[in-house]
C-alpha cells in the first residue's frame, strides 16, 4: 500500500496546486464566501472521514437543541437521491444518507435536510423555518462558498493530519496549513486517560494560533446495547458474538469489546455500506446462532431488511476529557 502511495506522489503535486489555488482565490476574496444573517457552526476534518462528526453533531444537538432552534444539514453521503430533501417519517437511510437518518430518528424535534449544494441547502433552511437560531453543517470543511460563524476541524489521535499528506498519497483533501480556518479544532478518539504530556505535544505539532481553541475527546460507548431487547456489555462474555461494521475506522470499537473480554468473528464492510438481501442472507445461513452487534447508523440499515438473528447496536457519545465548559461556552456564544 505504501509504494503505491509513493507511485501517486506526483498526482498529489497536481491535487495540491489545484487545490491551493482554490484556497489562495479565496483567501484573496476573489472568490466570496456568502454570509447569511443566522449563525452557521460547521463540523468537518482535512482528512477523508473517520474522524467522528457525526457524534459531535449529536453532542451539539444534545446540548443545545432544547434552548435553540437548531437544524442539521448534511449532504447525505451515499444517498439514492439528489438535491435538496427534508427529513420526514416517510424518509429512510438510503434517501437521505444513514448518518442524517440517525440523527433524525433520534432527536425527535430538530429539522434535518440534506443537499449536496451547501448554499442551496442553508437558503432553504431558512426560508422553510423563519425561527431558526442556527443550522449545524456536517463535514463542510472545504465549502468556502458559506461563511460559517464557527468552524470545528476535527482530527483523531492516532492519524493527527499534521503527520499526513495530501490525496492521494495520503488522505488529506487539502494541505495541512488549511487547519489555520479552523475556529476550534477536536482531537477526538483520545484515551480517555490521555496525559497532559500528551495534550501539550498536540499543542505544540499543530501550532494553535491566537483565534484558535483545542480540545480533547474520547468515545464513550453505553454499556447498554440497545435493538432486539436491551442488554449489558458484560452479559455478553460467554456468548456467540458477530460483528457486523461499515464504518471506517473499527479500531475503536474492536478495542472496547476486547477491553470487555467479549469474544466475536468480525464482519467488515466499507464505510456507509448498503446492506442488501445477500449480505442478510449470508449473515443468517453462516452465523444463524450468533447475536449480532453492529454500530447505530448500520443498526437503522440492517434492521429495515429484518434479519432473523437477534440484534443489538452499541451507541456512543462524544465525552469532553477537559474544558468542557469553554466548548460549550462557545457554541452558544456563536448562536446567541
Amino acid at each position: 500500500m505504501l509504494s503505491i502511495r509513493k507511485i501517486l506522489y506526483p498526482i498529489s503535486i497536481i491535487y495540491l496546486i489545484i487545490i491551493s489555488l482554490r484556497n489562495f482565490l479565496f483567501n484573496c476574496g476573489i472568490l466570496k464566501s456568502k454570509k447569511y444573517h443566522i449563525p452557521l457552526i460547521g463540523i468537518g476534518n482535512l482528512s477523508t472521514g473517520g474522524t467522528g462528526k457525526t457524534p459531535m453533531a449529536e453532542y451539539i444537538f444534545e446540548n443545545f437543541s432544547k434552548k435553540f432552534n437548531l437544524a442539521l444539514l448534511s449532504r447525505g453521503y451515499k444517498r439514492s437521491s439528489s438535491g435538496y430533501i427534508k427529513a420526514s417519517l416517510r424518509s429512510s437511510p438510503k434517501s437521505i444518507g444513514d448518518e442524517p437518518y440517525q440523527i433524525f430518528k433520534k432527536f425527535k424535534n430538530l429539522l434535518v435536510s440534506v443537499d449536496e449544494n451547501r448554499g442551496r441547502g442553508v437558503n432553504n433552511l431558512i426560508l422553510e423555518n423563519k425561527n431558526l437560531d442556527g443550522i449545524v453543517l456536517d463535514d463542510c470543511f472545504q465549502h468556502r462558498s458559506i461563511s460559517l460563524k464557527l468552524n470545528i476541524l476535527l482530527t483523531t489521535y492516532k492519524d493527527p493530519f499534521f503527520n499526513d499528506s495530501i490525496l492521494p498519497s495520503g488522505n488529506l483533501r487539502e494541505p495541512k496549513n488549511s487547519y489555520k480556518r479552523a475556529d476550534i479544532i477536536v482531537v477526538t478518539k483520545c484515551s480517555e486517560n490521555m496525559k497532559e504530556s500528551e495534550m501539550n505535544y498536540f499543542y505544540n505539532k499543530i501550532n494553535i494560533l491566537k483565534h484558535q481553541s483545542l480540545f480533547f475527546s474520547s468515545i464513550s460507548y453505553n454499556k447498554t446495547l440497545f435493538g432486539t431487547s436491551n442488554i449489558q456489555i458484560k452479559d455478553l462474555k460467554k456468548s456467540r458474538i458477530l460483528l457486523v461494521t461499515g464504518i471506517s475506522n473499527v479500531v475503536p470499537l474492536i478495542d472496547y469489546l476486547n477491553n470487555n473480554n467479549v469474544e466475536f468473528d468480525h464482519m467488515k464492510f466499507s464505510d456507509h455500506h448498503n446492506y442488501s438481501s445477500k449480505d442478510i442472507s449470508k449473515i443468517e445461513k453462516e452465523f444463524e446462532d450468533r447475536i449480532v452487534i453492529t454500530t447505530e447508523k448500520d443498526y437503522k440499515k440492517i434492521k429495515n431488511l429484518d434479519l432473523k438473528n437477534k440484534l443489538f447496536y452499541l451507541e456512543i457519545k462524544t465525552k469532553f476529557l477537559k474544558n468542557e465548559v469553554a466548548f460549550k461556552t462557545l457554541i452558544s456564544r456563536a448562536v446567541i
